[in-house]
Order: structure tokens, then C-alpha cells, then sequence
């Protein structure tokens, strides 16, 4: 349990590319920084007025991006946390950040997605739109990026945000996205719908396997693939909350541990370990996988 201020509270968590950090934003417009092997922070600072929201790495952990309530992104280094560029002046809070290759995309409170160059930290397309709860994912190649409208989920490309396909699920609105290591499979989370998760082939948008909910109010929040096997991380609300496991290959999903909220996972790239981070929470869970 990461904590050590009683009245604070978390909003989101990443981990660096190697696994062996992670950071974190919350109240009072701070960022810390973690080793996983220990339960105090190595690095914080204050980075935003107000609330900080969402959180990103650069893919050579080199940089730490932040968003908050105070409208603005914050670019700062890892090893020291100074700042490198602050974007200011956007036209509402950062609720999401996302981070591939020389790409960040961010979606603003107002349902604005801003797509970024990290060469100049300066946008390079015209805004679109998702929701402003929408969870915003890169492919692994890193050529394009998911959000979601509504029930549309839209495809856009990550050179120069052109929209590239809209798939409306003709289902219900989904709670959370997430895209196999191998960039075959698209996961669509969803509440209070006889099918909590849907997966879909990402090149023709098949439906390749559902799995129905467990109980009358269940839903599926915080989905993460593994990177080494199309398992998929996610959490349930069934009877108690919890986190499960869906197996895509034997069709089976297996309830792996207690948890609170509805948090967002993260999953290190070496399948190890895996983040907690539900929002308005006084603490950030680490696991083991074993």
C-alpha cells in the first residue's frame, strides 16, 4: 500500500518502461515518484494547481508527463523531476494522458483530444472528440490510438490524428478499453449489460469472445492485457469487488483478489507486478503476480 499522507488522495498511477519505478498524481497537485521495493516516495513535487489528474512516460523513461484541473501539461525530467516545458492555457482540465513513440495524446474535460509531438511538444492535429470518462490507448506499434464516444469507439491515427474507423458497438456504452501485446485484440469493458466484456479482432472488428456478467450489478473496470500471454486483467463488481482473470484461450474467468473501487491496472512489461490505482483513493495498491 502506497500512502503517507492521511488526507491525501490518488487519481491515477503508471509504471516506468522498466518496471522498477512508477509514478503517481493526486490531491494538492502533486506527483510522486516510487521505487516497488519500497513504501515511501523517492521524488514528489507539486506540479499542478489544484487537482493533478492523469500521468504518462515517455517509452525511454526519460520523461514524466503530467495533466491537472489547472488546465495545463507538465514535462518534466525523471531523473531530477525539473520541469522541461509547461502547456499552458488549454481550454479545460487534463482528465487523460497517453504516451507512444514521439506521440502524447491528451483528452481534456471538455471531450477535446489533443494530439501532441514530443520532438516539440507542440500539437500537430486539429482536436476531435471522445468522452470525457473515456479511457485513451495506444496500439503497440504505436501507430494509432482507441477512445471512445458514446457507444462508437473510434481508431485514429497516431501521425496525424485522421480518423481511421468508427466502430459502433451497437451495445452500450463501454467503461474501459484494452489492446493485446500482439495489437490482435481489442477489449471493451461495459456496465450494467448482460456482457461486461467484449473482445474484438482490431482488423475487421469481429467479435471474437464476450464474457457475461457475474452478478446483477456487474461491471468491468480496469482492464489491462498481459504482455506475454492474451490474459486480461479486470475489475469486477459482482457480489464483491474484486479482480479477475479471463483467459481467452480456455474461456474461463478466475477471481485472483479483493479489491476496492473501480480501479484502473497497470500491468509492468515483464508481467510481474501490477497497480491499483482507483481514483479518490487514500492509496495506491502494489501486487505481485505470482
Amino acid at each position: 500500500m502506497l500512502k503517507h499522507e492521511a488526507d491525501l488522495s490518488f487519481q491515477n498511477s503508471v509504471f516506468s518502461p522498466d518496471g522498477n519505478r512508477l509514478v503517481s498524481v493526486g490531491s494538492k497537485g502533486m506527483l510522486y515518484l516510487w521505487d516497488v521495493s519500497k513504501t515511501f516516495p523517492l521524488d514528489f513535487k507539486k506540479v499542478h494547481e489544484g487537482l493533478a489528474l492523469a500521468c504518462a512516460y515517455s517509452a525511454d523513461g526519460n520523461y514524466i508527463i503530467t495533466g491537472g484541473e489547472d488546465k495545463s501539461i507538465k514535462i518534466l525530467k525523471t531523473k531530477d523531476l525539473s520541469l522541461v516545458k509547461s502547456i499552458d492555457g488549454l481550454s479545460a482540465q487534463v482528465r487523460e494522458l497517453a504516451m507512444s513513440g514521439n506521440r502524447l495524446v491528451a483528452l481534456l474535460q471538455n471531450s477535446e483530444l489533443l494530439l501532441f509531438s514530443t520532438d516539440t511538444w507542440e500539437p500537430v492535429a486539429k482536436p476531435r472528440y471522445a468522452a470525457q470518462d473515456s479511457r485513451v490507448i495506444f496500439s503497440n506499434s504505436g501507430d494509432r490510438f482507441y477512445a471512445w464516444f458514446a457507444n462508437r469507439v473510434y481508431a485514429i491515427s497516431a501521425k496525424d490524428g485522421e480518423l481511421l474507423h468508427v466502430f459502433n458497438t451497437n451495445y452500450a456504452t463501454p467503461t474501459d478499453l484494452a489492446i493485446s501485446a500482439d495489437d490482435k485484440f481489442l477489449a471493451i469493458g461495459f456496465g450494467q449489460a448482460e456482457e461486461i466484456i467484449r473482445i474484438y479482432n482490431t482488423h475487421n472488428m469481429a467479435l471474437v469472445k464476450s464474457l457475461k456478467k457475474n452478478g446483477p450489478r456487474d461491471y468491468a473496470k480496469g482492464l489491462s492485457f498481459f504482455h506475454k500471454s492474451n490474459k486480461l486483467l479486470y475489475h469486477s463488481n459482482a457480489a464483491s469487488s474484486n479482480l479477475r482473470i479471463f483467459d481467452m484461450e480456455k474461456g474461463t474467468s478466475v477471481s485472483v483478489s479483493k479489491a476496492s473501487g473501480s480501479p484502473r491496472t497497470a500491468i509492468s512489461r515483464d508481467d510481474s507486478k501490477v497497480i491499483l490505482s482507483p481514483k479518490f483513493a487514500k492509496s495506491v495498491q502494489l501486487m505481485s503476480v505470482l
